[in-house]
């Protein structure tokens, strides 16, 4: 009966972990803004100016925006993700010896990159990742005031795998996408020292997850060893009590394909910033961005393999079927549809910097952050209607389940990180920049998966100004992130634990797993007057 919970079970709690890969080493954050010189500079820019995107870093900097701008930004990159699955040299011992699993000691690799398109929805695979994006600013002669609206990209991960890819069941598809598409804001000059300044930000979130699921577990592993005595056998009597021979369900049986898509088209947020100057070579800047509580509404559809309705067509033919009909499935369904909603927060954010120039032609910038991923405690995905997978969650695990949602434990962990740029101005033309910003996991080590396969990484940046004239300016930057992690065989009950109880969700069940990621990501601006 258990196993009538965990593969569904596990194929909607699956769409969580798509929720959950944003707090992954920060991956999303600051990476795909595409500010040329925040890039540059490791993100070290909260006390230094940042042209448009300011309404983002700090939007007191936007005063340092005279008269009226506009800027083209242009932004591509990829992402080289990487699994290894190793398998121990007891494996299979927890599956009652079987241990034909086609993904052990496999690997995996993907670089094509996928985007969600507001109107259409879904995953949309791109054969190269490119994003133009733009904003303004107003600033009439001689106020204090600067006015300006930005269109950027808060978070913007997505990839897809071939159908074949050991690593599909924990993602063939997944994108977790914030686009900002209206951002008024203001920036208030309140002396020559001391600048303040708000943006106000309406952003459109997606989520959209496809994932084929299977079951290594104990259970399972019984199930394959019994129909492997029982069903090779003509006339078994023991098929009138309970039939377990209508489909295949080990260990290593693909069971269904989950696809899942959300979105909420109007979340807004807010960014208070104060930028301090006192003198020419010393400047501190603080930035606080609100969080955002988002109601999540889509659709998700279940489809079956054959396997799964074979083997509960036949169970539900037998004495124990029938007997339990009312909590296992009849196996007359191929596919499941619905919708599904869910409450998300999108976490604060609080940054503070320093700016020092000790040399005319020198200028180094330092930031410490804050963002509050603790508020990721559990996720509950509510359903429009009561599903069978609900009415054995609910017997189960009644501290995850009521008949008409699923409650996921996460326990993210608030964190805090730093980060350091360089600028050196060859001359009042050219800026040379570079930094640095380590990227600590907010995920604890038992809640590590393969779904955004990161833990701790590291940021390099590099990048060039160049002033064309007097009122344009041409910005380029570059990134590298690269991030390795290690999760050995139940450690993790996102990935890998194999106990009786680990049924959300571990489809490499005893496996070792190691990723490899790494980002690269490229970005242009044209800042001119108009």
């Amino acid at each position: 009966m258990t196993m009538r919970f965990s593969p569904l079970a596990r194929a909607i709690a699956g769409a969580t972990l798509l929720f959950s890969s944003a707090a992954q080493a920060q991956l999303a954050q600051n990476l795909t803004i595409g500010n040329p010189k925040a890039m540059a500079m490791g993100n070290a820019i909260t006390a230094d100016y940042s042209g448009i995107d300011a309404v983002h870093y700090n939007p007191a900097a936007l005063t340092k925006l005279k008269g009226r701008k506009t800027t083209m930004k242009f932004i591509t990159g990829v992402m080289d993700i990487r699994a290894e699955f190793d398998a121990p040299a007891d494996y299979g011992s927890k599956f009652l010896g079987l241990k034909n699993d086609p993904v052990a000691n496999s690997s995996s690799r993907t670089t094509t990159p996928a985007v969600y398109l507001p109107g259409l929805g879904g995953a949309t695979e791109l054969p190269l990742l490119f994003m133009p994006l733009a904003g303004l600013s107003i600033n009439p002669p001689g106020s204090k005031l600067t006015f300006a609206t930005n269109v950027y990209t808060p978070q913007a991960l997505g990839f897809t795998r071939e159908d074949d890819d050991p690593a599909a069941y924990q993602g063939k598809e997944v994108v977790m996408q914030r686009l900002t598409y209206f951002s008024p804001s203001l920036g208030y000059q309140m002396n020559d020292q001391l600048a303040i300044g708000l943006s106000v930000n309406f952003s459109h979130q997606a989520l959209a997850l496809n994932q084929d699921f299977r079951a290594p577990n104990l259970l399972t592993g019984f199930t394959k060893v019994a129909q492997d005595a029982l069903c090779t056998v003509q006339g078994n009597p023991f098929e009138v009590l309970i039939n377990i021979c209508g489909g295949e369900f080990g260990p290593f049986t693909n069971l269904a394909n989950l696809d899942v898509d959300m979105q909420q088209s109007l979340s807004p947020t807010w960014n208070l910033g104060v930028l301090w100057e006192p003198t020419d070579w010393f400047a501190w800047g603080a930035v606080y961005q609100s969080e955002a509580k988002m109601h999540m509404q889509g659709k998700y559809t279940v489809d079956y393999s054959e396997n799964w309705q074979g083997f509960w067509k036949g169970l539900d033919s037998s004495l124990f079927g029938a007997v339990f009909n009312s909590i296992t499935p009849d196996g007359t369904v191929d596919e499941e549809r619905g919708n599904v909603s869910m409450d998300l927060t999108y976490p604060q954010h609080f940054a503070t910097g320093i700016k020092l120039k000790p040399a005319s032609q020198w200028q180094f910038n330092f930031d410490v952050k804050w963002t509050d991923y603790a508020a990721w405690e559990n996720f509950e995905l509510k359903f429009d209607r009561e599903l069978d997978m609900l009415k054995i969650a609910r017997v189960f695990s009644p501290q995850s389940a009521t008949a008409t949602s699923i409650i996921l434990d996460r326990g993210y962990e608030s964190v805090w990180s730093w980060a350091l740029g360089m600028q050196y101005d060859v001359n009042e033309r050219l800026s040379l920049r570079a930094g640095y910003e380590p990227r600590p996991s907010a995920i604890p080590g038992n809640k590590a998966d393969a779904l955004v396969p990161l833990g701790d990484a590291d940021l390099y940046g590099l990048g060039v100004g160049y002033r064309w004239d007097q009122d344009t300016v041409i910005d380029l930057g570059f990134n590298y992130l690269v991030s390795k992690q290690s999760i050995p065989a139940g450690t993790s009950c996102n990935v890998n634990c194999s106990g009786i109880d680990s049924v959300v969700y571990n489809p490499y069940a005893d496996l070792n797993v190691e990723t490899t990621v790494k980002a690269y990501v490229m970005a242009l601006t044209y800042t001119t007057s108009f």
